[in-house]
């Protein structure tokens, strides 16, 4: 589909141009072929002939139809890989932060977003992205900084985290200027000595996410790719809009490996007969143990798909200011029951399956290494846990008391006056 093509297909109700459930099903069969062959650039390959990578200008003008999208591929690419999964995770929440940031009142700036999400498609590439946190003695810190010179700016460090390193063809990043202030840059890694991709951050268990240290050597960034950069609220406020997607789309990938936890567990049960001789699968006690896990994956589920909706309440520079800190911290909720959902559903599931899932290829254990990175990230659980008990313990009364999570709790909710309620 060409670019022209996407931009015609971009009406909310109808996307005649894009086959989700197909398109999805033929990435899905990509990777598991990929999974067994040990040939991961064959999947990438097959993802780029989609157009699943390009679904912020498919969905241009729909945040909450770009999330429902996103979300369902993930879904489906986590049920086999977690890891994989997660590496497409930052392509879509990159592009699809770029693609929805409401930037209406900044000609400039909508130019240049409207160009690179061009770029992606005409050239079918795929967004990397880092933060520049490295690993020191101090949470928080950043390993890289950009130095003004004539024409753009130098960039010199180390970044810890970089996922999809290798098949990433743009770069994404975050750094500080010399002043200290924030900046986003882009710039296209592949085949440039000033950006050294190292080795893997995580050898192991999440090997297939492709995460790694990358080291910027003097790295010349011209002034036009500087995204944004300095002390405008517009700066904190694009880094917030893209932390937002991260962790509302990253408990749909975790979801997805629940589910298909969940799924090898119900033919386990069907499959394997007590002593008696019935299938495990009529056993009450079993009935009742995996209905508790269904009914915690749709809690979850329904959770996220909350945090997904609220994003379409985001449509103006004021929604930014007003709207974008709680919008932040739904998102955190929702990854945070979504990845420990996941965790342990996972982990019943092995529970009921036995050393059979680790025997052959039963993708239990697969899910099992990869799903307990959930909750590490982007933000790691405990101080999503601290950022909502000092709201509920400050001087204002808990909103759940004098109010309702169904009206004045949803971000945009519209009260019987007409009026916007905020949450």
């Amino acid at each position: 589909m060409s670019s022209d093509e996407l931009k015609r297909s971009a009406g909310r109700q109808r996307r005649p141009g894009l086959d989700l459930d197909r398109q999805t099903e033929l990435a899905a069969g990509a990777l598991k072929e990929a999974l067994a062959a040990r040939d991961l650039p064959a999947f990438y390959r097959a993802f780029r002939s989609t157009d699943l990578p390009f679904l912020g200008l498919v969905y241009e003008g729909d945040a909450a139809g770009l999330f429902r999208a996103c979300a369902h591929v993930l879904h489906r690419l986590g049920g086999l890989s977690p890891a994989v999964a997660l590496a497409v995770e930052n392509h879509f929440y990159v592009s699809s932060a770029i693609a929805t940031f409401p930037i209406g009142d900044d000609a400039r700036l909508d130019a240049r977003r409207r160009a690179l999400l061009a770029e992606l498609v005409e050239g079918r590439l795929l967004v990397a992205n880092t933060n520049s946190r490295v690993h020191t003695d101090r949470v928080g810190a950043v390993g890289t900084r950009a130095r003004k010179t004539a024409g753009g700016y130098v960039v010199s460090g180390a970044a810890s985290y970089t996922s999809l390193a290798t098949e990433g063809d743009l770069l994404i990043f975050t750094t500080a200027l010399e002043e200290g202030a924030p900046a986003v840059f882009l710039t296209r890694p592949r085949g440039n000595p000033a950006v050294e991709i190292g080795d893997y951050l995580f050898p192991d268990a999440m090997i297939d996410s492709d995460t790694r240290r990358i080291v910027f050597h003097d790295l010349f960034v011209p002034e036009e790719d500087l995204l944004l950069g300095g002390q405008s609220p517009s700066v904190m406020e694009l880094l917030l809009f893209e932390m937002v997607w991260h962790q509302a789309l990253i408990p749909a990938l975790y979801l997805g490996a629940a589910a298909a936890a969940i799924e090898e567990a119900r033919r386990f049960l069907r499959a394997v007969r007590a002593r008696e001789g019935a299938p495990l699968a009529e056993l009450d006690g079993m009935i009742v143990d995996v209905g508790r896990l269904v009914i915690r994956y749709r809690a979850a589920s329904a959770a996220v798909r909350e945090a997904g909706e609220a994003m379409g309440t985001i449509r103006s520079a004021r929604d930014r200011a007003e709207r974008l800190p709680r919008l932040f911290e739904l998102a955190g909720a929702a990854k945070y029951v979504g990845t420990r959902c996941a965790e342990e559903t996972v982990a019943a599931a092995r529970g009921i399956v036995g050393a059979r899932a680790f025997a052959g290829d039963n993708p239990i254990e697969r899910l099992s290494k990869e799903v307990v990175f959930g909750p590490l990230g982007p933000e790691v659980n405990a101080a999503i846990e601290r950022a909502h008990g000092r709201r509920a313990l400050g001087e204002g009364v808990f909103e759940g008391a004098a109010s309702s999570p169904w009206l004045d709790g949803a971000i945009g909710a519209t009260g019987a006056t007409g009026k916007e309620e905020t949450c």
